[in-house]
């Protein structure tokens, strides 16, 4: 069983404040407002919804997203780590019952109950992460040489394997990107990753060009089209100027950006806020990524540096694909935007990673001059 940590408790008395999770608490609060306000805009404008409904609703995930945030929060670190692996396997086994729904658009990524829907896929990358943490902290120097890492991003390829088999492509990269990130954090030998890259680059790339939507996806990026889903995202953007349309005064919306609430909300922030308000989402999750650059800086225990880390990454990353996908600047990905689009279960678990990297740092923090190193259980 993997090495778990020795103690993650310490008395009030040497319990150490952090600045940095202040500013990642106000980050992460500013772009959930804007969520809620752009949900009541984009939601809300549907006659058979309306705004009151919107706030309801989305309010309803927020106080979800809290009850997760302050369960990650404070739960101890040794528990979460005993639950980790277990919980990583339920979860990609989870992955695999939309197979035996019905499929939407055809893919099978969603677990539908009434007129809710729950993406297995969060929860497993959630637990991804201490899986790969907990596999790359024990023994450094065998990290390095690869022991630790292969476990790790075998566990990845596992999850990634039967993402791929959904389809989901996007989130299939994405695990496999966190998990590469996270080995090269722990030092891993270039000469023993770059081989493995181009293998899995190739495997990947052999197995999403079999799907006719990935290689029409690819053809839409490279020649992009006025009427497809990422040319009507880039003119809601670019119609909104500098200071946009105003709230609540956008029309692509009604039905001419597809997934407006969710994969392509910053379109209708760039129609409805203009320059102004998209230049504000690029700040806060550039602050965001620094602010946990920085809380990592400062974490002297391996594996809760690799928390901290990994789900920074997550965030950032599932931002930064986002963005790049309606900027055109990336193939079209149905991955939404961390705290501002409208997808429950992405929100839940996003302000969970949010608790979960506030819980490894002061937890290191706490124990700063003892030992908070690890011992096989």
């Amino acid at each position: 069983m993997p090495a778990i940590p020795v103690s993650t408790t310490a008395p009030a008395k040497d319990r150490v404040h952090l600045r940095e999770l202040d500013w990642l608490m106000l980050v992460t609060v500013s772009l959930s407002c804007l969520g809620l306000v752009m949900a009541v805009s984009v939601v809300g404008a549907r006659v058979e919804v309306g705004p009151l409904v919107a706030v309801k609703q989305q309010s309803f995930k927020l106080l979800f997203g809290l009850a997760a945030f302050l369960t990650a929060a404070v739960l101890p670190m040794r528990l979460l780590c005993r639950l980790a692996v277990p919980l990583f396997f339920v979860t990609t086994a989870l992955c695999l019952v939309p197979h035996l729904l019905p499929d939407v658009n055809g893919a099978h990524r969603w677990i539908r109950y009434g007129d809710h829907q729950f993406q297995p896929v969060e929860p497993a990358r959630f637990f991804l992460i201490l899986t790969v943490a907990l596999l790359l902290a024990p023994n450094p120097e065998r990290a390095r040489a690869g022991g630790g890492a292969l476990r790790a991003l075998g566990c990845a390829l596992l999850l990634g394997g039967v993402l791929m088999s959904q389809p989901d492509n996007g989130n299939a990269l994405l695990v496999m990107a966190i998990a590469s990130l996270l080995t090269l954090i722990a030092g891993v030998r270039m000469a023993f990753f770059l081989p493995l890259l181009g293998v899995g680059v190739a495997a990947f790339a052999f197995v999403a060009l079999r799907h006719g939507y990935v290689r029409d996806r690819l053809s839409d990026f490279l020649t992009p089209a006025p009427d497809s889903q990422v040319g009507l995202g880039l003119i809601a953007v670019g119609s909104g100027g500098a200071t946009g349309r105003g709230l609540g005064q956008g029309w692509m919306k009604m039905g001419f950006v597809p997934e407006a609430q969710n994969d392509f909300v910053f379109a209708i922030v760039g129609e409805e806020l203009g320059f102004v308000g998209t230049a504000a989402v690029l700040l806060g999750f550039g602050a965001f990524g620094f602010i946990a650059w920085r809380l990592a800086t400062k974490v002297r225990d391996p594996f809760l540096r690799y928390v901290v880390c990994g789900y920074a990454l997550t965030i950032c990353l599932q931002a930064a694909a986002n963005l790049l996908v309606v900027s055109g600047w990336a193939p079209a990905k149905g991955i939404d935007l961390p705290f501002v689009s409208t997808g429950g279960t992405s929100l839940v678990f996003c302000f969970a990673a949010v608790g979960l990297i506030g819980n490894a740092a002061r937890t290191d923090a706490a124990w700063s001059g003892r030992s908070v190193g690890f011992t096989t259980s």
